[in-house]
């Protein structure tokens, strides 16, 4: 087969059942699909779908658990030219129907847990046909399983390097959720820089944590390029992470911060369930200095702080295996992505100088879906300003220093919240902490600290601030100090620090 037809998602599919036939492409708990059955039921659900009005171009919806059917209902819209979006479960009523207006599918692929949502969001039926995605269908409905196993089509439509594949969707921490229009080619791009940047392989056998909703493509297509195996995760809890690494040799996996945190503070048990583990990536969040001593310390994980967002396809910047843990450091840009630092007025920084990242190359979106880009939209022309504040050192490795818009002026004074939260993250009964500005008569602005205990330790205000007077500038002492049990949280893991501002 030309190389060139095998990075499509219908030639990946059809060269890892010739290559790797019986190989597991997927695993979930005690079912495993093999790279031969997962390209059967892609190829055969395309044509089916396409029957129902998923046209190439036209979109369709997700609207259920990670589950290998959903796996499989991702592979098929691509085959057929169609554009994949997912549903979060986790939005109100209200957003959901407004998001389903916006993007108007032509088919959805529905979980019957979720049918009654539907079912009180179009009283008369919804204006889209309906796929059932496990269990039994309504009368009238489709069944996904019955797709993929109908008639193999004659022919598929061809999906072209420009065309887009899937709509990734903000996680809605800087504002409401936009769908990131993500082409073949960004896609392609994004995986094979990060599967170059980490050395991964055929053989590797990847984690799949996070939601169906949250970036589902960066780590199903690592394994569909490579030819390995995925295994899905639907569920992250500390003890379901440990079982499905321990169950099933994992050596790669994707998570942010928060959801390693939550490892550390499992017992002790005999076994180290990440023993396989070569690859422990971290993005989306900062990866405190405490964090990454303490999975080395028990686990032998040595943590890849990354940098990604919706909009670069995933990871743009990345340490690389080998290179040890430092602060805040982000690595260096990945295959076919180019970095810039720049002042306010654009013009570049200069080295150890914080200012704003811009990431262009083959891997970042052209656009969000319904809006017509313009040259001083954040994201346009292959470039996108990010608004979070980074510096770069002489040896060409970034350093984050904050979002612009959580980023302090007080008296004047640069501050960035990442710093306070380090200082704070190493006070011993400190799990979490989390920096906001608040409004200052005196100064401007001054900074907020939210923190979460440790499993039973007891912290107070005064305490912090006399720990914390040893290890900041007094212009960066929290004004406020809140201790609350646990931090809000996105479904995706990430803090969900707009909650804290509007308390």
């Amino acid at each position: 087969m030309d190389s060139d037809m095998c990075l499509t998602p219908a030639g990946l599919l059809r060269r890892n059942a010739g290559q790797r036939g019986g190989a597991v492409a997927v695993a979930a708990g005690d079912v495993a699909v093999s790279h031969e059955a997962l390209a059967e039921a892609a190829l055969r659900l395309a044509g089916g779908l396409g029957g129902l009005g998923l046209s190439p171009g036209a979109r369709l919806a997700v609207f259920a658990r990670k589950t290998p059917a959903a796996v499989t209902a991702f592979l098929a819209a691509a085959c057929a030219g169609g554009v994949f979006f997912p549903v979060d479960p986790n939005q109100p009523p209200a957003v959901t129907r407004d998001i389903l207006a916006r993007l108007a599918p032509a088919v959805m692929v529905v979980a019957a847990e979720f049918l009654p949502v539907l079912d009180a969001l179009y009283p008369a039926g919804p204006p889209f046909a309906l796929v059932a995605c496990d269990g039994p269908a309504r009368p009238g409905m489709a069944s996904l399983s019955e797709l993929a196993a109908g008639p193999l089509p004659a022919a598929l439509p061809e999906v072209g390097p420009n065309d887009p594949v899937y709509l990734n969707f903000t996680s809605g921490t800087t504002g409401a959720p936009k769908g990131a229009v993500t082409t073949l080619t960004n896609l392609i791009a994004n995986t094979t820089a990060a599967n170059e940047a980490f050395g991964l392989t055929p053989d590797d056998v990847h984690l799949c944590m996070m939601p169906v909703f949250v970036h589902p493509h960066e780590t199903l297509l690592r394994p569909l390029l490579l030819g390995g195996t995925m295994v899905l995760c639907d569920r992250i809890s500390a003890r379901a992470v440990a079982e499905a690494c321990a169950s099933h040799k994992v050596t790669a996996l994707m998570a942010v911060a928060a959801i390693y945190e939550t490892l550390l503070r499992q017992p002790a048990g005999a076994q180290n369930p990440f023993a396989s583990v070569r690859i422990a990536e971290s993005g989306g969040m900062h990866v405190p200095s405490a964090l990454a001593a303490g999975l080395r310390r028990r686990f032998g994980l040595e943590i890849l702080p990354v940098w990604g967002s919706t909009e670069t396809t995933g990871v743009a910047l990345a340490n690389r295996p080998g290179e040890a843990y430092v602060p805040c450091c982000l690595g260096r840009p990945v295959a076919g992505y180019s970095v810039a630092v720049v002042r306010e007025g654009g013009e570049p920084c200069a080295p150890g100088e914080p200012g704003e990242l811009i990431v262009s190359g083959a891997g970042v979106c052209p656009g969000y879906f319904g809006e017509e880009a313009q040259p001083e939209f954040r994201l346009y022309g292959g470039r996108f300003r990010t608004g979070d504040e980074v510096f770069f050192d002489a040896s060409g490795r970034y350093f984050f220093a904050g979002r612009q818009s959580m980023l302090l002026k007080v008296g004047g004074m640069k501050v960035f919240p990442v710093e306070i939260e380090e200082a704070l993250r190493q006070h011993p009964d400190v799990a979490e902490a989390v920096v906001i500005p608040v409004a200052d008569l005196l100064r401007g602005e001054a900074a907020k600290a939210v923190v979460a205990p440790r499993n039973g330790a007891v912290l107070t205000a005064g305490d912090l601030r006399k720990f914390l007077s040893k290890r900041l500038h007094r212009l960066k002492m929290p004004r406020v100090i809140e201790i609350r049990d646990a931090l809000p949280r996105t479904p995706g893991g990430k803090v969900a620090w707009r909650a804290l501002v509007s308390d």
